[in-house]
């Protein structure tokens, strides 16, 4: 019951950091893509041998195209690294509000740096001096930073929200 109430607690800060991971993920592929239309646009295309006018339907050459299709990527990029910048600086905000430097941790490395678990316990706990024979102790113990942290966060969040809603009226 109580876990249960937890995560029903956490659904909207977890969603939120869980966007923020998406967009970030969104900016990649798009970077990929772009990465992608700029190779094939820089690399020779073969000669038109049979003898027909090249171009689309549209009287569009392919490098005219292509040229279109890049500033679209271009412009989509930006517009994701916009909303990116304003969700970062939001979640920011949320973080330094945790009283706990390491749930401040658990959360950045996380869903800021996009960090693996066991990279985010070696950051916590490797200097301790039997870390290497309880690794598997010390990585539950991040799992229960992290499950506190979005908790704390939640509590965090809600609070911001009811807030704003008492400026608006």
């Amino acid at each position: 019951m109580e876990k249960m109430q937890k995560s029903k607690q956490t659904e909207e800060i977890r969603a939120k950091l869980d966007s923020f991971a998406g967009l970030q993920r969104k900016i990649d592929n798009q970077v990929e893509r772009l990465e992608a239309l700029i190779s094939t646009m820089s690399s020779p295309s073969s000669p038109n041998l049979n003898g027909l006018p090249g171009g689309g339907f549209d009287g569009a050459s392919k490098t005219e195209r292509l040229v279109v299709k890049k500033i679209e990527i271009e412009n989509k990029i930006k517009e994701l690294t916009a909303k990116e910048a304003s969700l970062r600086a939001e979640i920011e905000q949320l973080i330094e509000q945790l009283k706990s430097p390491d749930e401040q941790t658990v959360i950045e490395m996380r869903y800021l740096d996009r960090c693996r678990w066991w990279k985010i316990c070696e950051a916590l706990f490797l200097a301790e001096p039997d870390y290497e024979e309880n690794t598997e102790k010390y990585l539950k113990r991040t799992f229960k930073i992290h499950g506190c942290a979005l908790v704390s966060l939640s509590v965090i969040y809600q609070q911001g929200k009811l807030r704003n809603q008492a400026e608006i009226f």
